[in-house]
């Protein structure tokens, strides 16, 4: 279990596992959630300025969430308290494998409650290519060991 105190600011964690970007996952989330003619048909995706399928933002931030939990080290999370500086930078389309990088970023005490303490870490997804699709930053309240 990772806690407050075992975070180094500067640190970063490249996720073991990836996540690939399948037709049928694509186009069932965005239908759901975002129905959009590029995220959900084909032909109409073909002929966007994307030239195939691409996932909704909503999934590109749900796909970090999946693979952020695959850390090799289960972290001491209260709650989630924001997350910022959302940057959709390329699209995630059909066929890509994405990858995704922790960095963290700031790290501060708790002043009213010393078993805690916040931490702020930027994600930094990648596709099969190494090329960053998204970006933001993720503020945590983290338990302190003890």
């Amino acid at each position: 279990m990772r806690y407050f105190d075992d975070f180094e600011i500067g640190e970063r964690h490249d996720i073991p596992a990836s996540y690939e970007m399948t037709r049928d996952e694509i186009v069932s989330f965005a239908g759901k959630w975002d129905p959009q003619p590029f995220h959900v048909d084909e032909e109409a995706a073909a002929k966007s300025v994307y030239g195939t399928l691409t996932a909704c933002g909503t999934h590109i931030q749900a796909v970090v969430l999946w693979l952020a939990a695959r850390l090799p080290e289960e972290t001491a999370v209260i709650g989630a308290l924001g997350y910022d500086e959302v940057r959709f930078l390329k699209p995630a389309r059909l066929g890509d494998t994405l990858r995704l990088a922790i960095e963290c970023i700031e790290t501060k005490p708790s002043s009213s409650k010393p078993d805690r303490g916040v931490v702020k870490n930027r994600h930094i997804l990648m596709n099969r290519d190494g090329e960053t699709i998204f970006t933001q930053i993720t503020t945590l309240l983290i338990a302190r060991n003890g």
